[in-house]
């Protein structure tokens, strides 16, 4: 799910149950047709000239006996009167698939859950990561064909093939090793943190730091365009050793190609070392190693 544009509507007669349960939510009728999955989002929402904070759900039981297809959405932190106005809003993240509640607290409990996951998303300097999911998919290769591009404006005789395909993608996402760093609300990282032995780095035209210990590695790591610049590759990083520190592996392993500069000098800021060569897919490239736990 990526939106880019809001999506405009006016807030029509609902059956009050939100604010019966303490989410008083607007009942939003479209200006055209939307295609969107039901379930529960972190959402802006503008009206009367202002962005805030919002929580949407899709689907035909928001509420315990809705059974028509619905868009509500709770503004939070403010109780405004939106009956009759129109309003603009733009779904950011899913946050739950939809759901049929059982009971009344168990609906209020999964609310509480959903507005807090809202507010943490939709504050202003908050980065984030989950694993990758179905439907991450798009955006997911929307951000691989942006770093094709560059390299390809760059001169970079990388990624330029067709690879990584979707897929690449998809298998990282079977192995559950696929991940989506957001920098809200501008922009996502993509990268595959993997603790399998890779194939290619068997054999290298140089050597390893470590010997026949458990290693991670970090592949496809891709960056938005509008995020370029903001370090969100380097939270990757850091957040990749934290996994290996964890999980009790003591070495983080990289490479690239000779050409890329950009993921070069990040490499070399970061600690690692330089081992040798490693032959890929694809040709040549430069590998590194780095000790991430004593």
């Amino acid at each position: 799910m990526y939106i880019t544009d809001y999506i405009t509507g006016t807030v029509i007669q609902g059956l009050g149950n939100g604010r019966k349960f303490g989410f008083p939510t607007a009942n939003v009728q479209p200006d055209k047709p939307v295609s969107l999955e039901k379930g529960a989002y972190a959402a802006w929402v503008r009206y009367e000239g202002k962005r805030h904070k919002g929580m949407l759900y899709v689907g035909t039981r928001p509420t315990l006996n809705l059974q028509e297809l619905t868009y509500e959405i709770h503004v939070i932190d403010a109780t405004p009167r939106l009956y009759g106005k129109q309003i603009a809003f733009k779904p950011v993240y899913k946050i739950a698939e939809e759901k049929r509640f059982r009971s009344r607290k168990e609906l209020i409990y999964a609310l509480k859950n959903y507005k807090f996951s809202a507010k943490k998303i939709l504050s202003s300097n908050h980065s984030f990561h989950i694993l990758a999911r179905r439907y991450d998919v798009p955006e997911i290769m929307k951000i691989m064909e942006q770093a094709k591009r560059r390299m390809r404006e760059q001169g970079i005789d990388q990624w330029q093939d067709g690879y990584p395909d979707e897929a690449a993608i998809w298998n990282d996402l079977k192995r559950h090793q696929g991940h989506v760093f957001r920098k809200f609300c501008l922009g996502s990282v993509y990268a595959a943190i993997v603790f399998d032995e890779d194939p290619y780095y068997e054999k290298i035209d140089g050597q390893w730091l470590s010997s026949g210990e458990p290693y991670m590695t970090v592949h496809r790591l891709a960056v938005q365009d509008i995020i370029l610049g903001l370090d969100m590759a380097r939270h990757v990083f850091k957040y990749a050793e934290k996994r290996a520190r964890v999980t009790g592996v003591k070495w983080f392993r990289i490479d690239t190609h000779h050409d890329n500069i950009p993921m070069r000098n990040l490499i070399r800021n970061f600690g690692f070392t330089f081992c040798g060569i490693v032959q890929v897919r694809d040709g040549e490239r430069l590998a590194y190693e780095k000790r991430v736990l004593q």
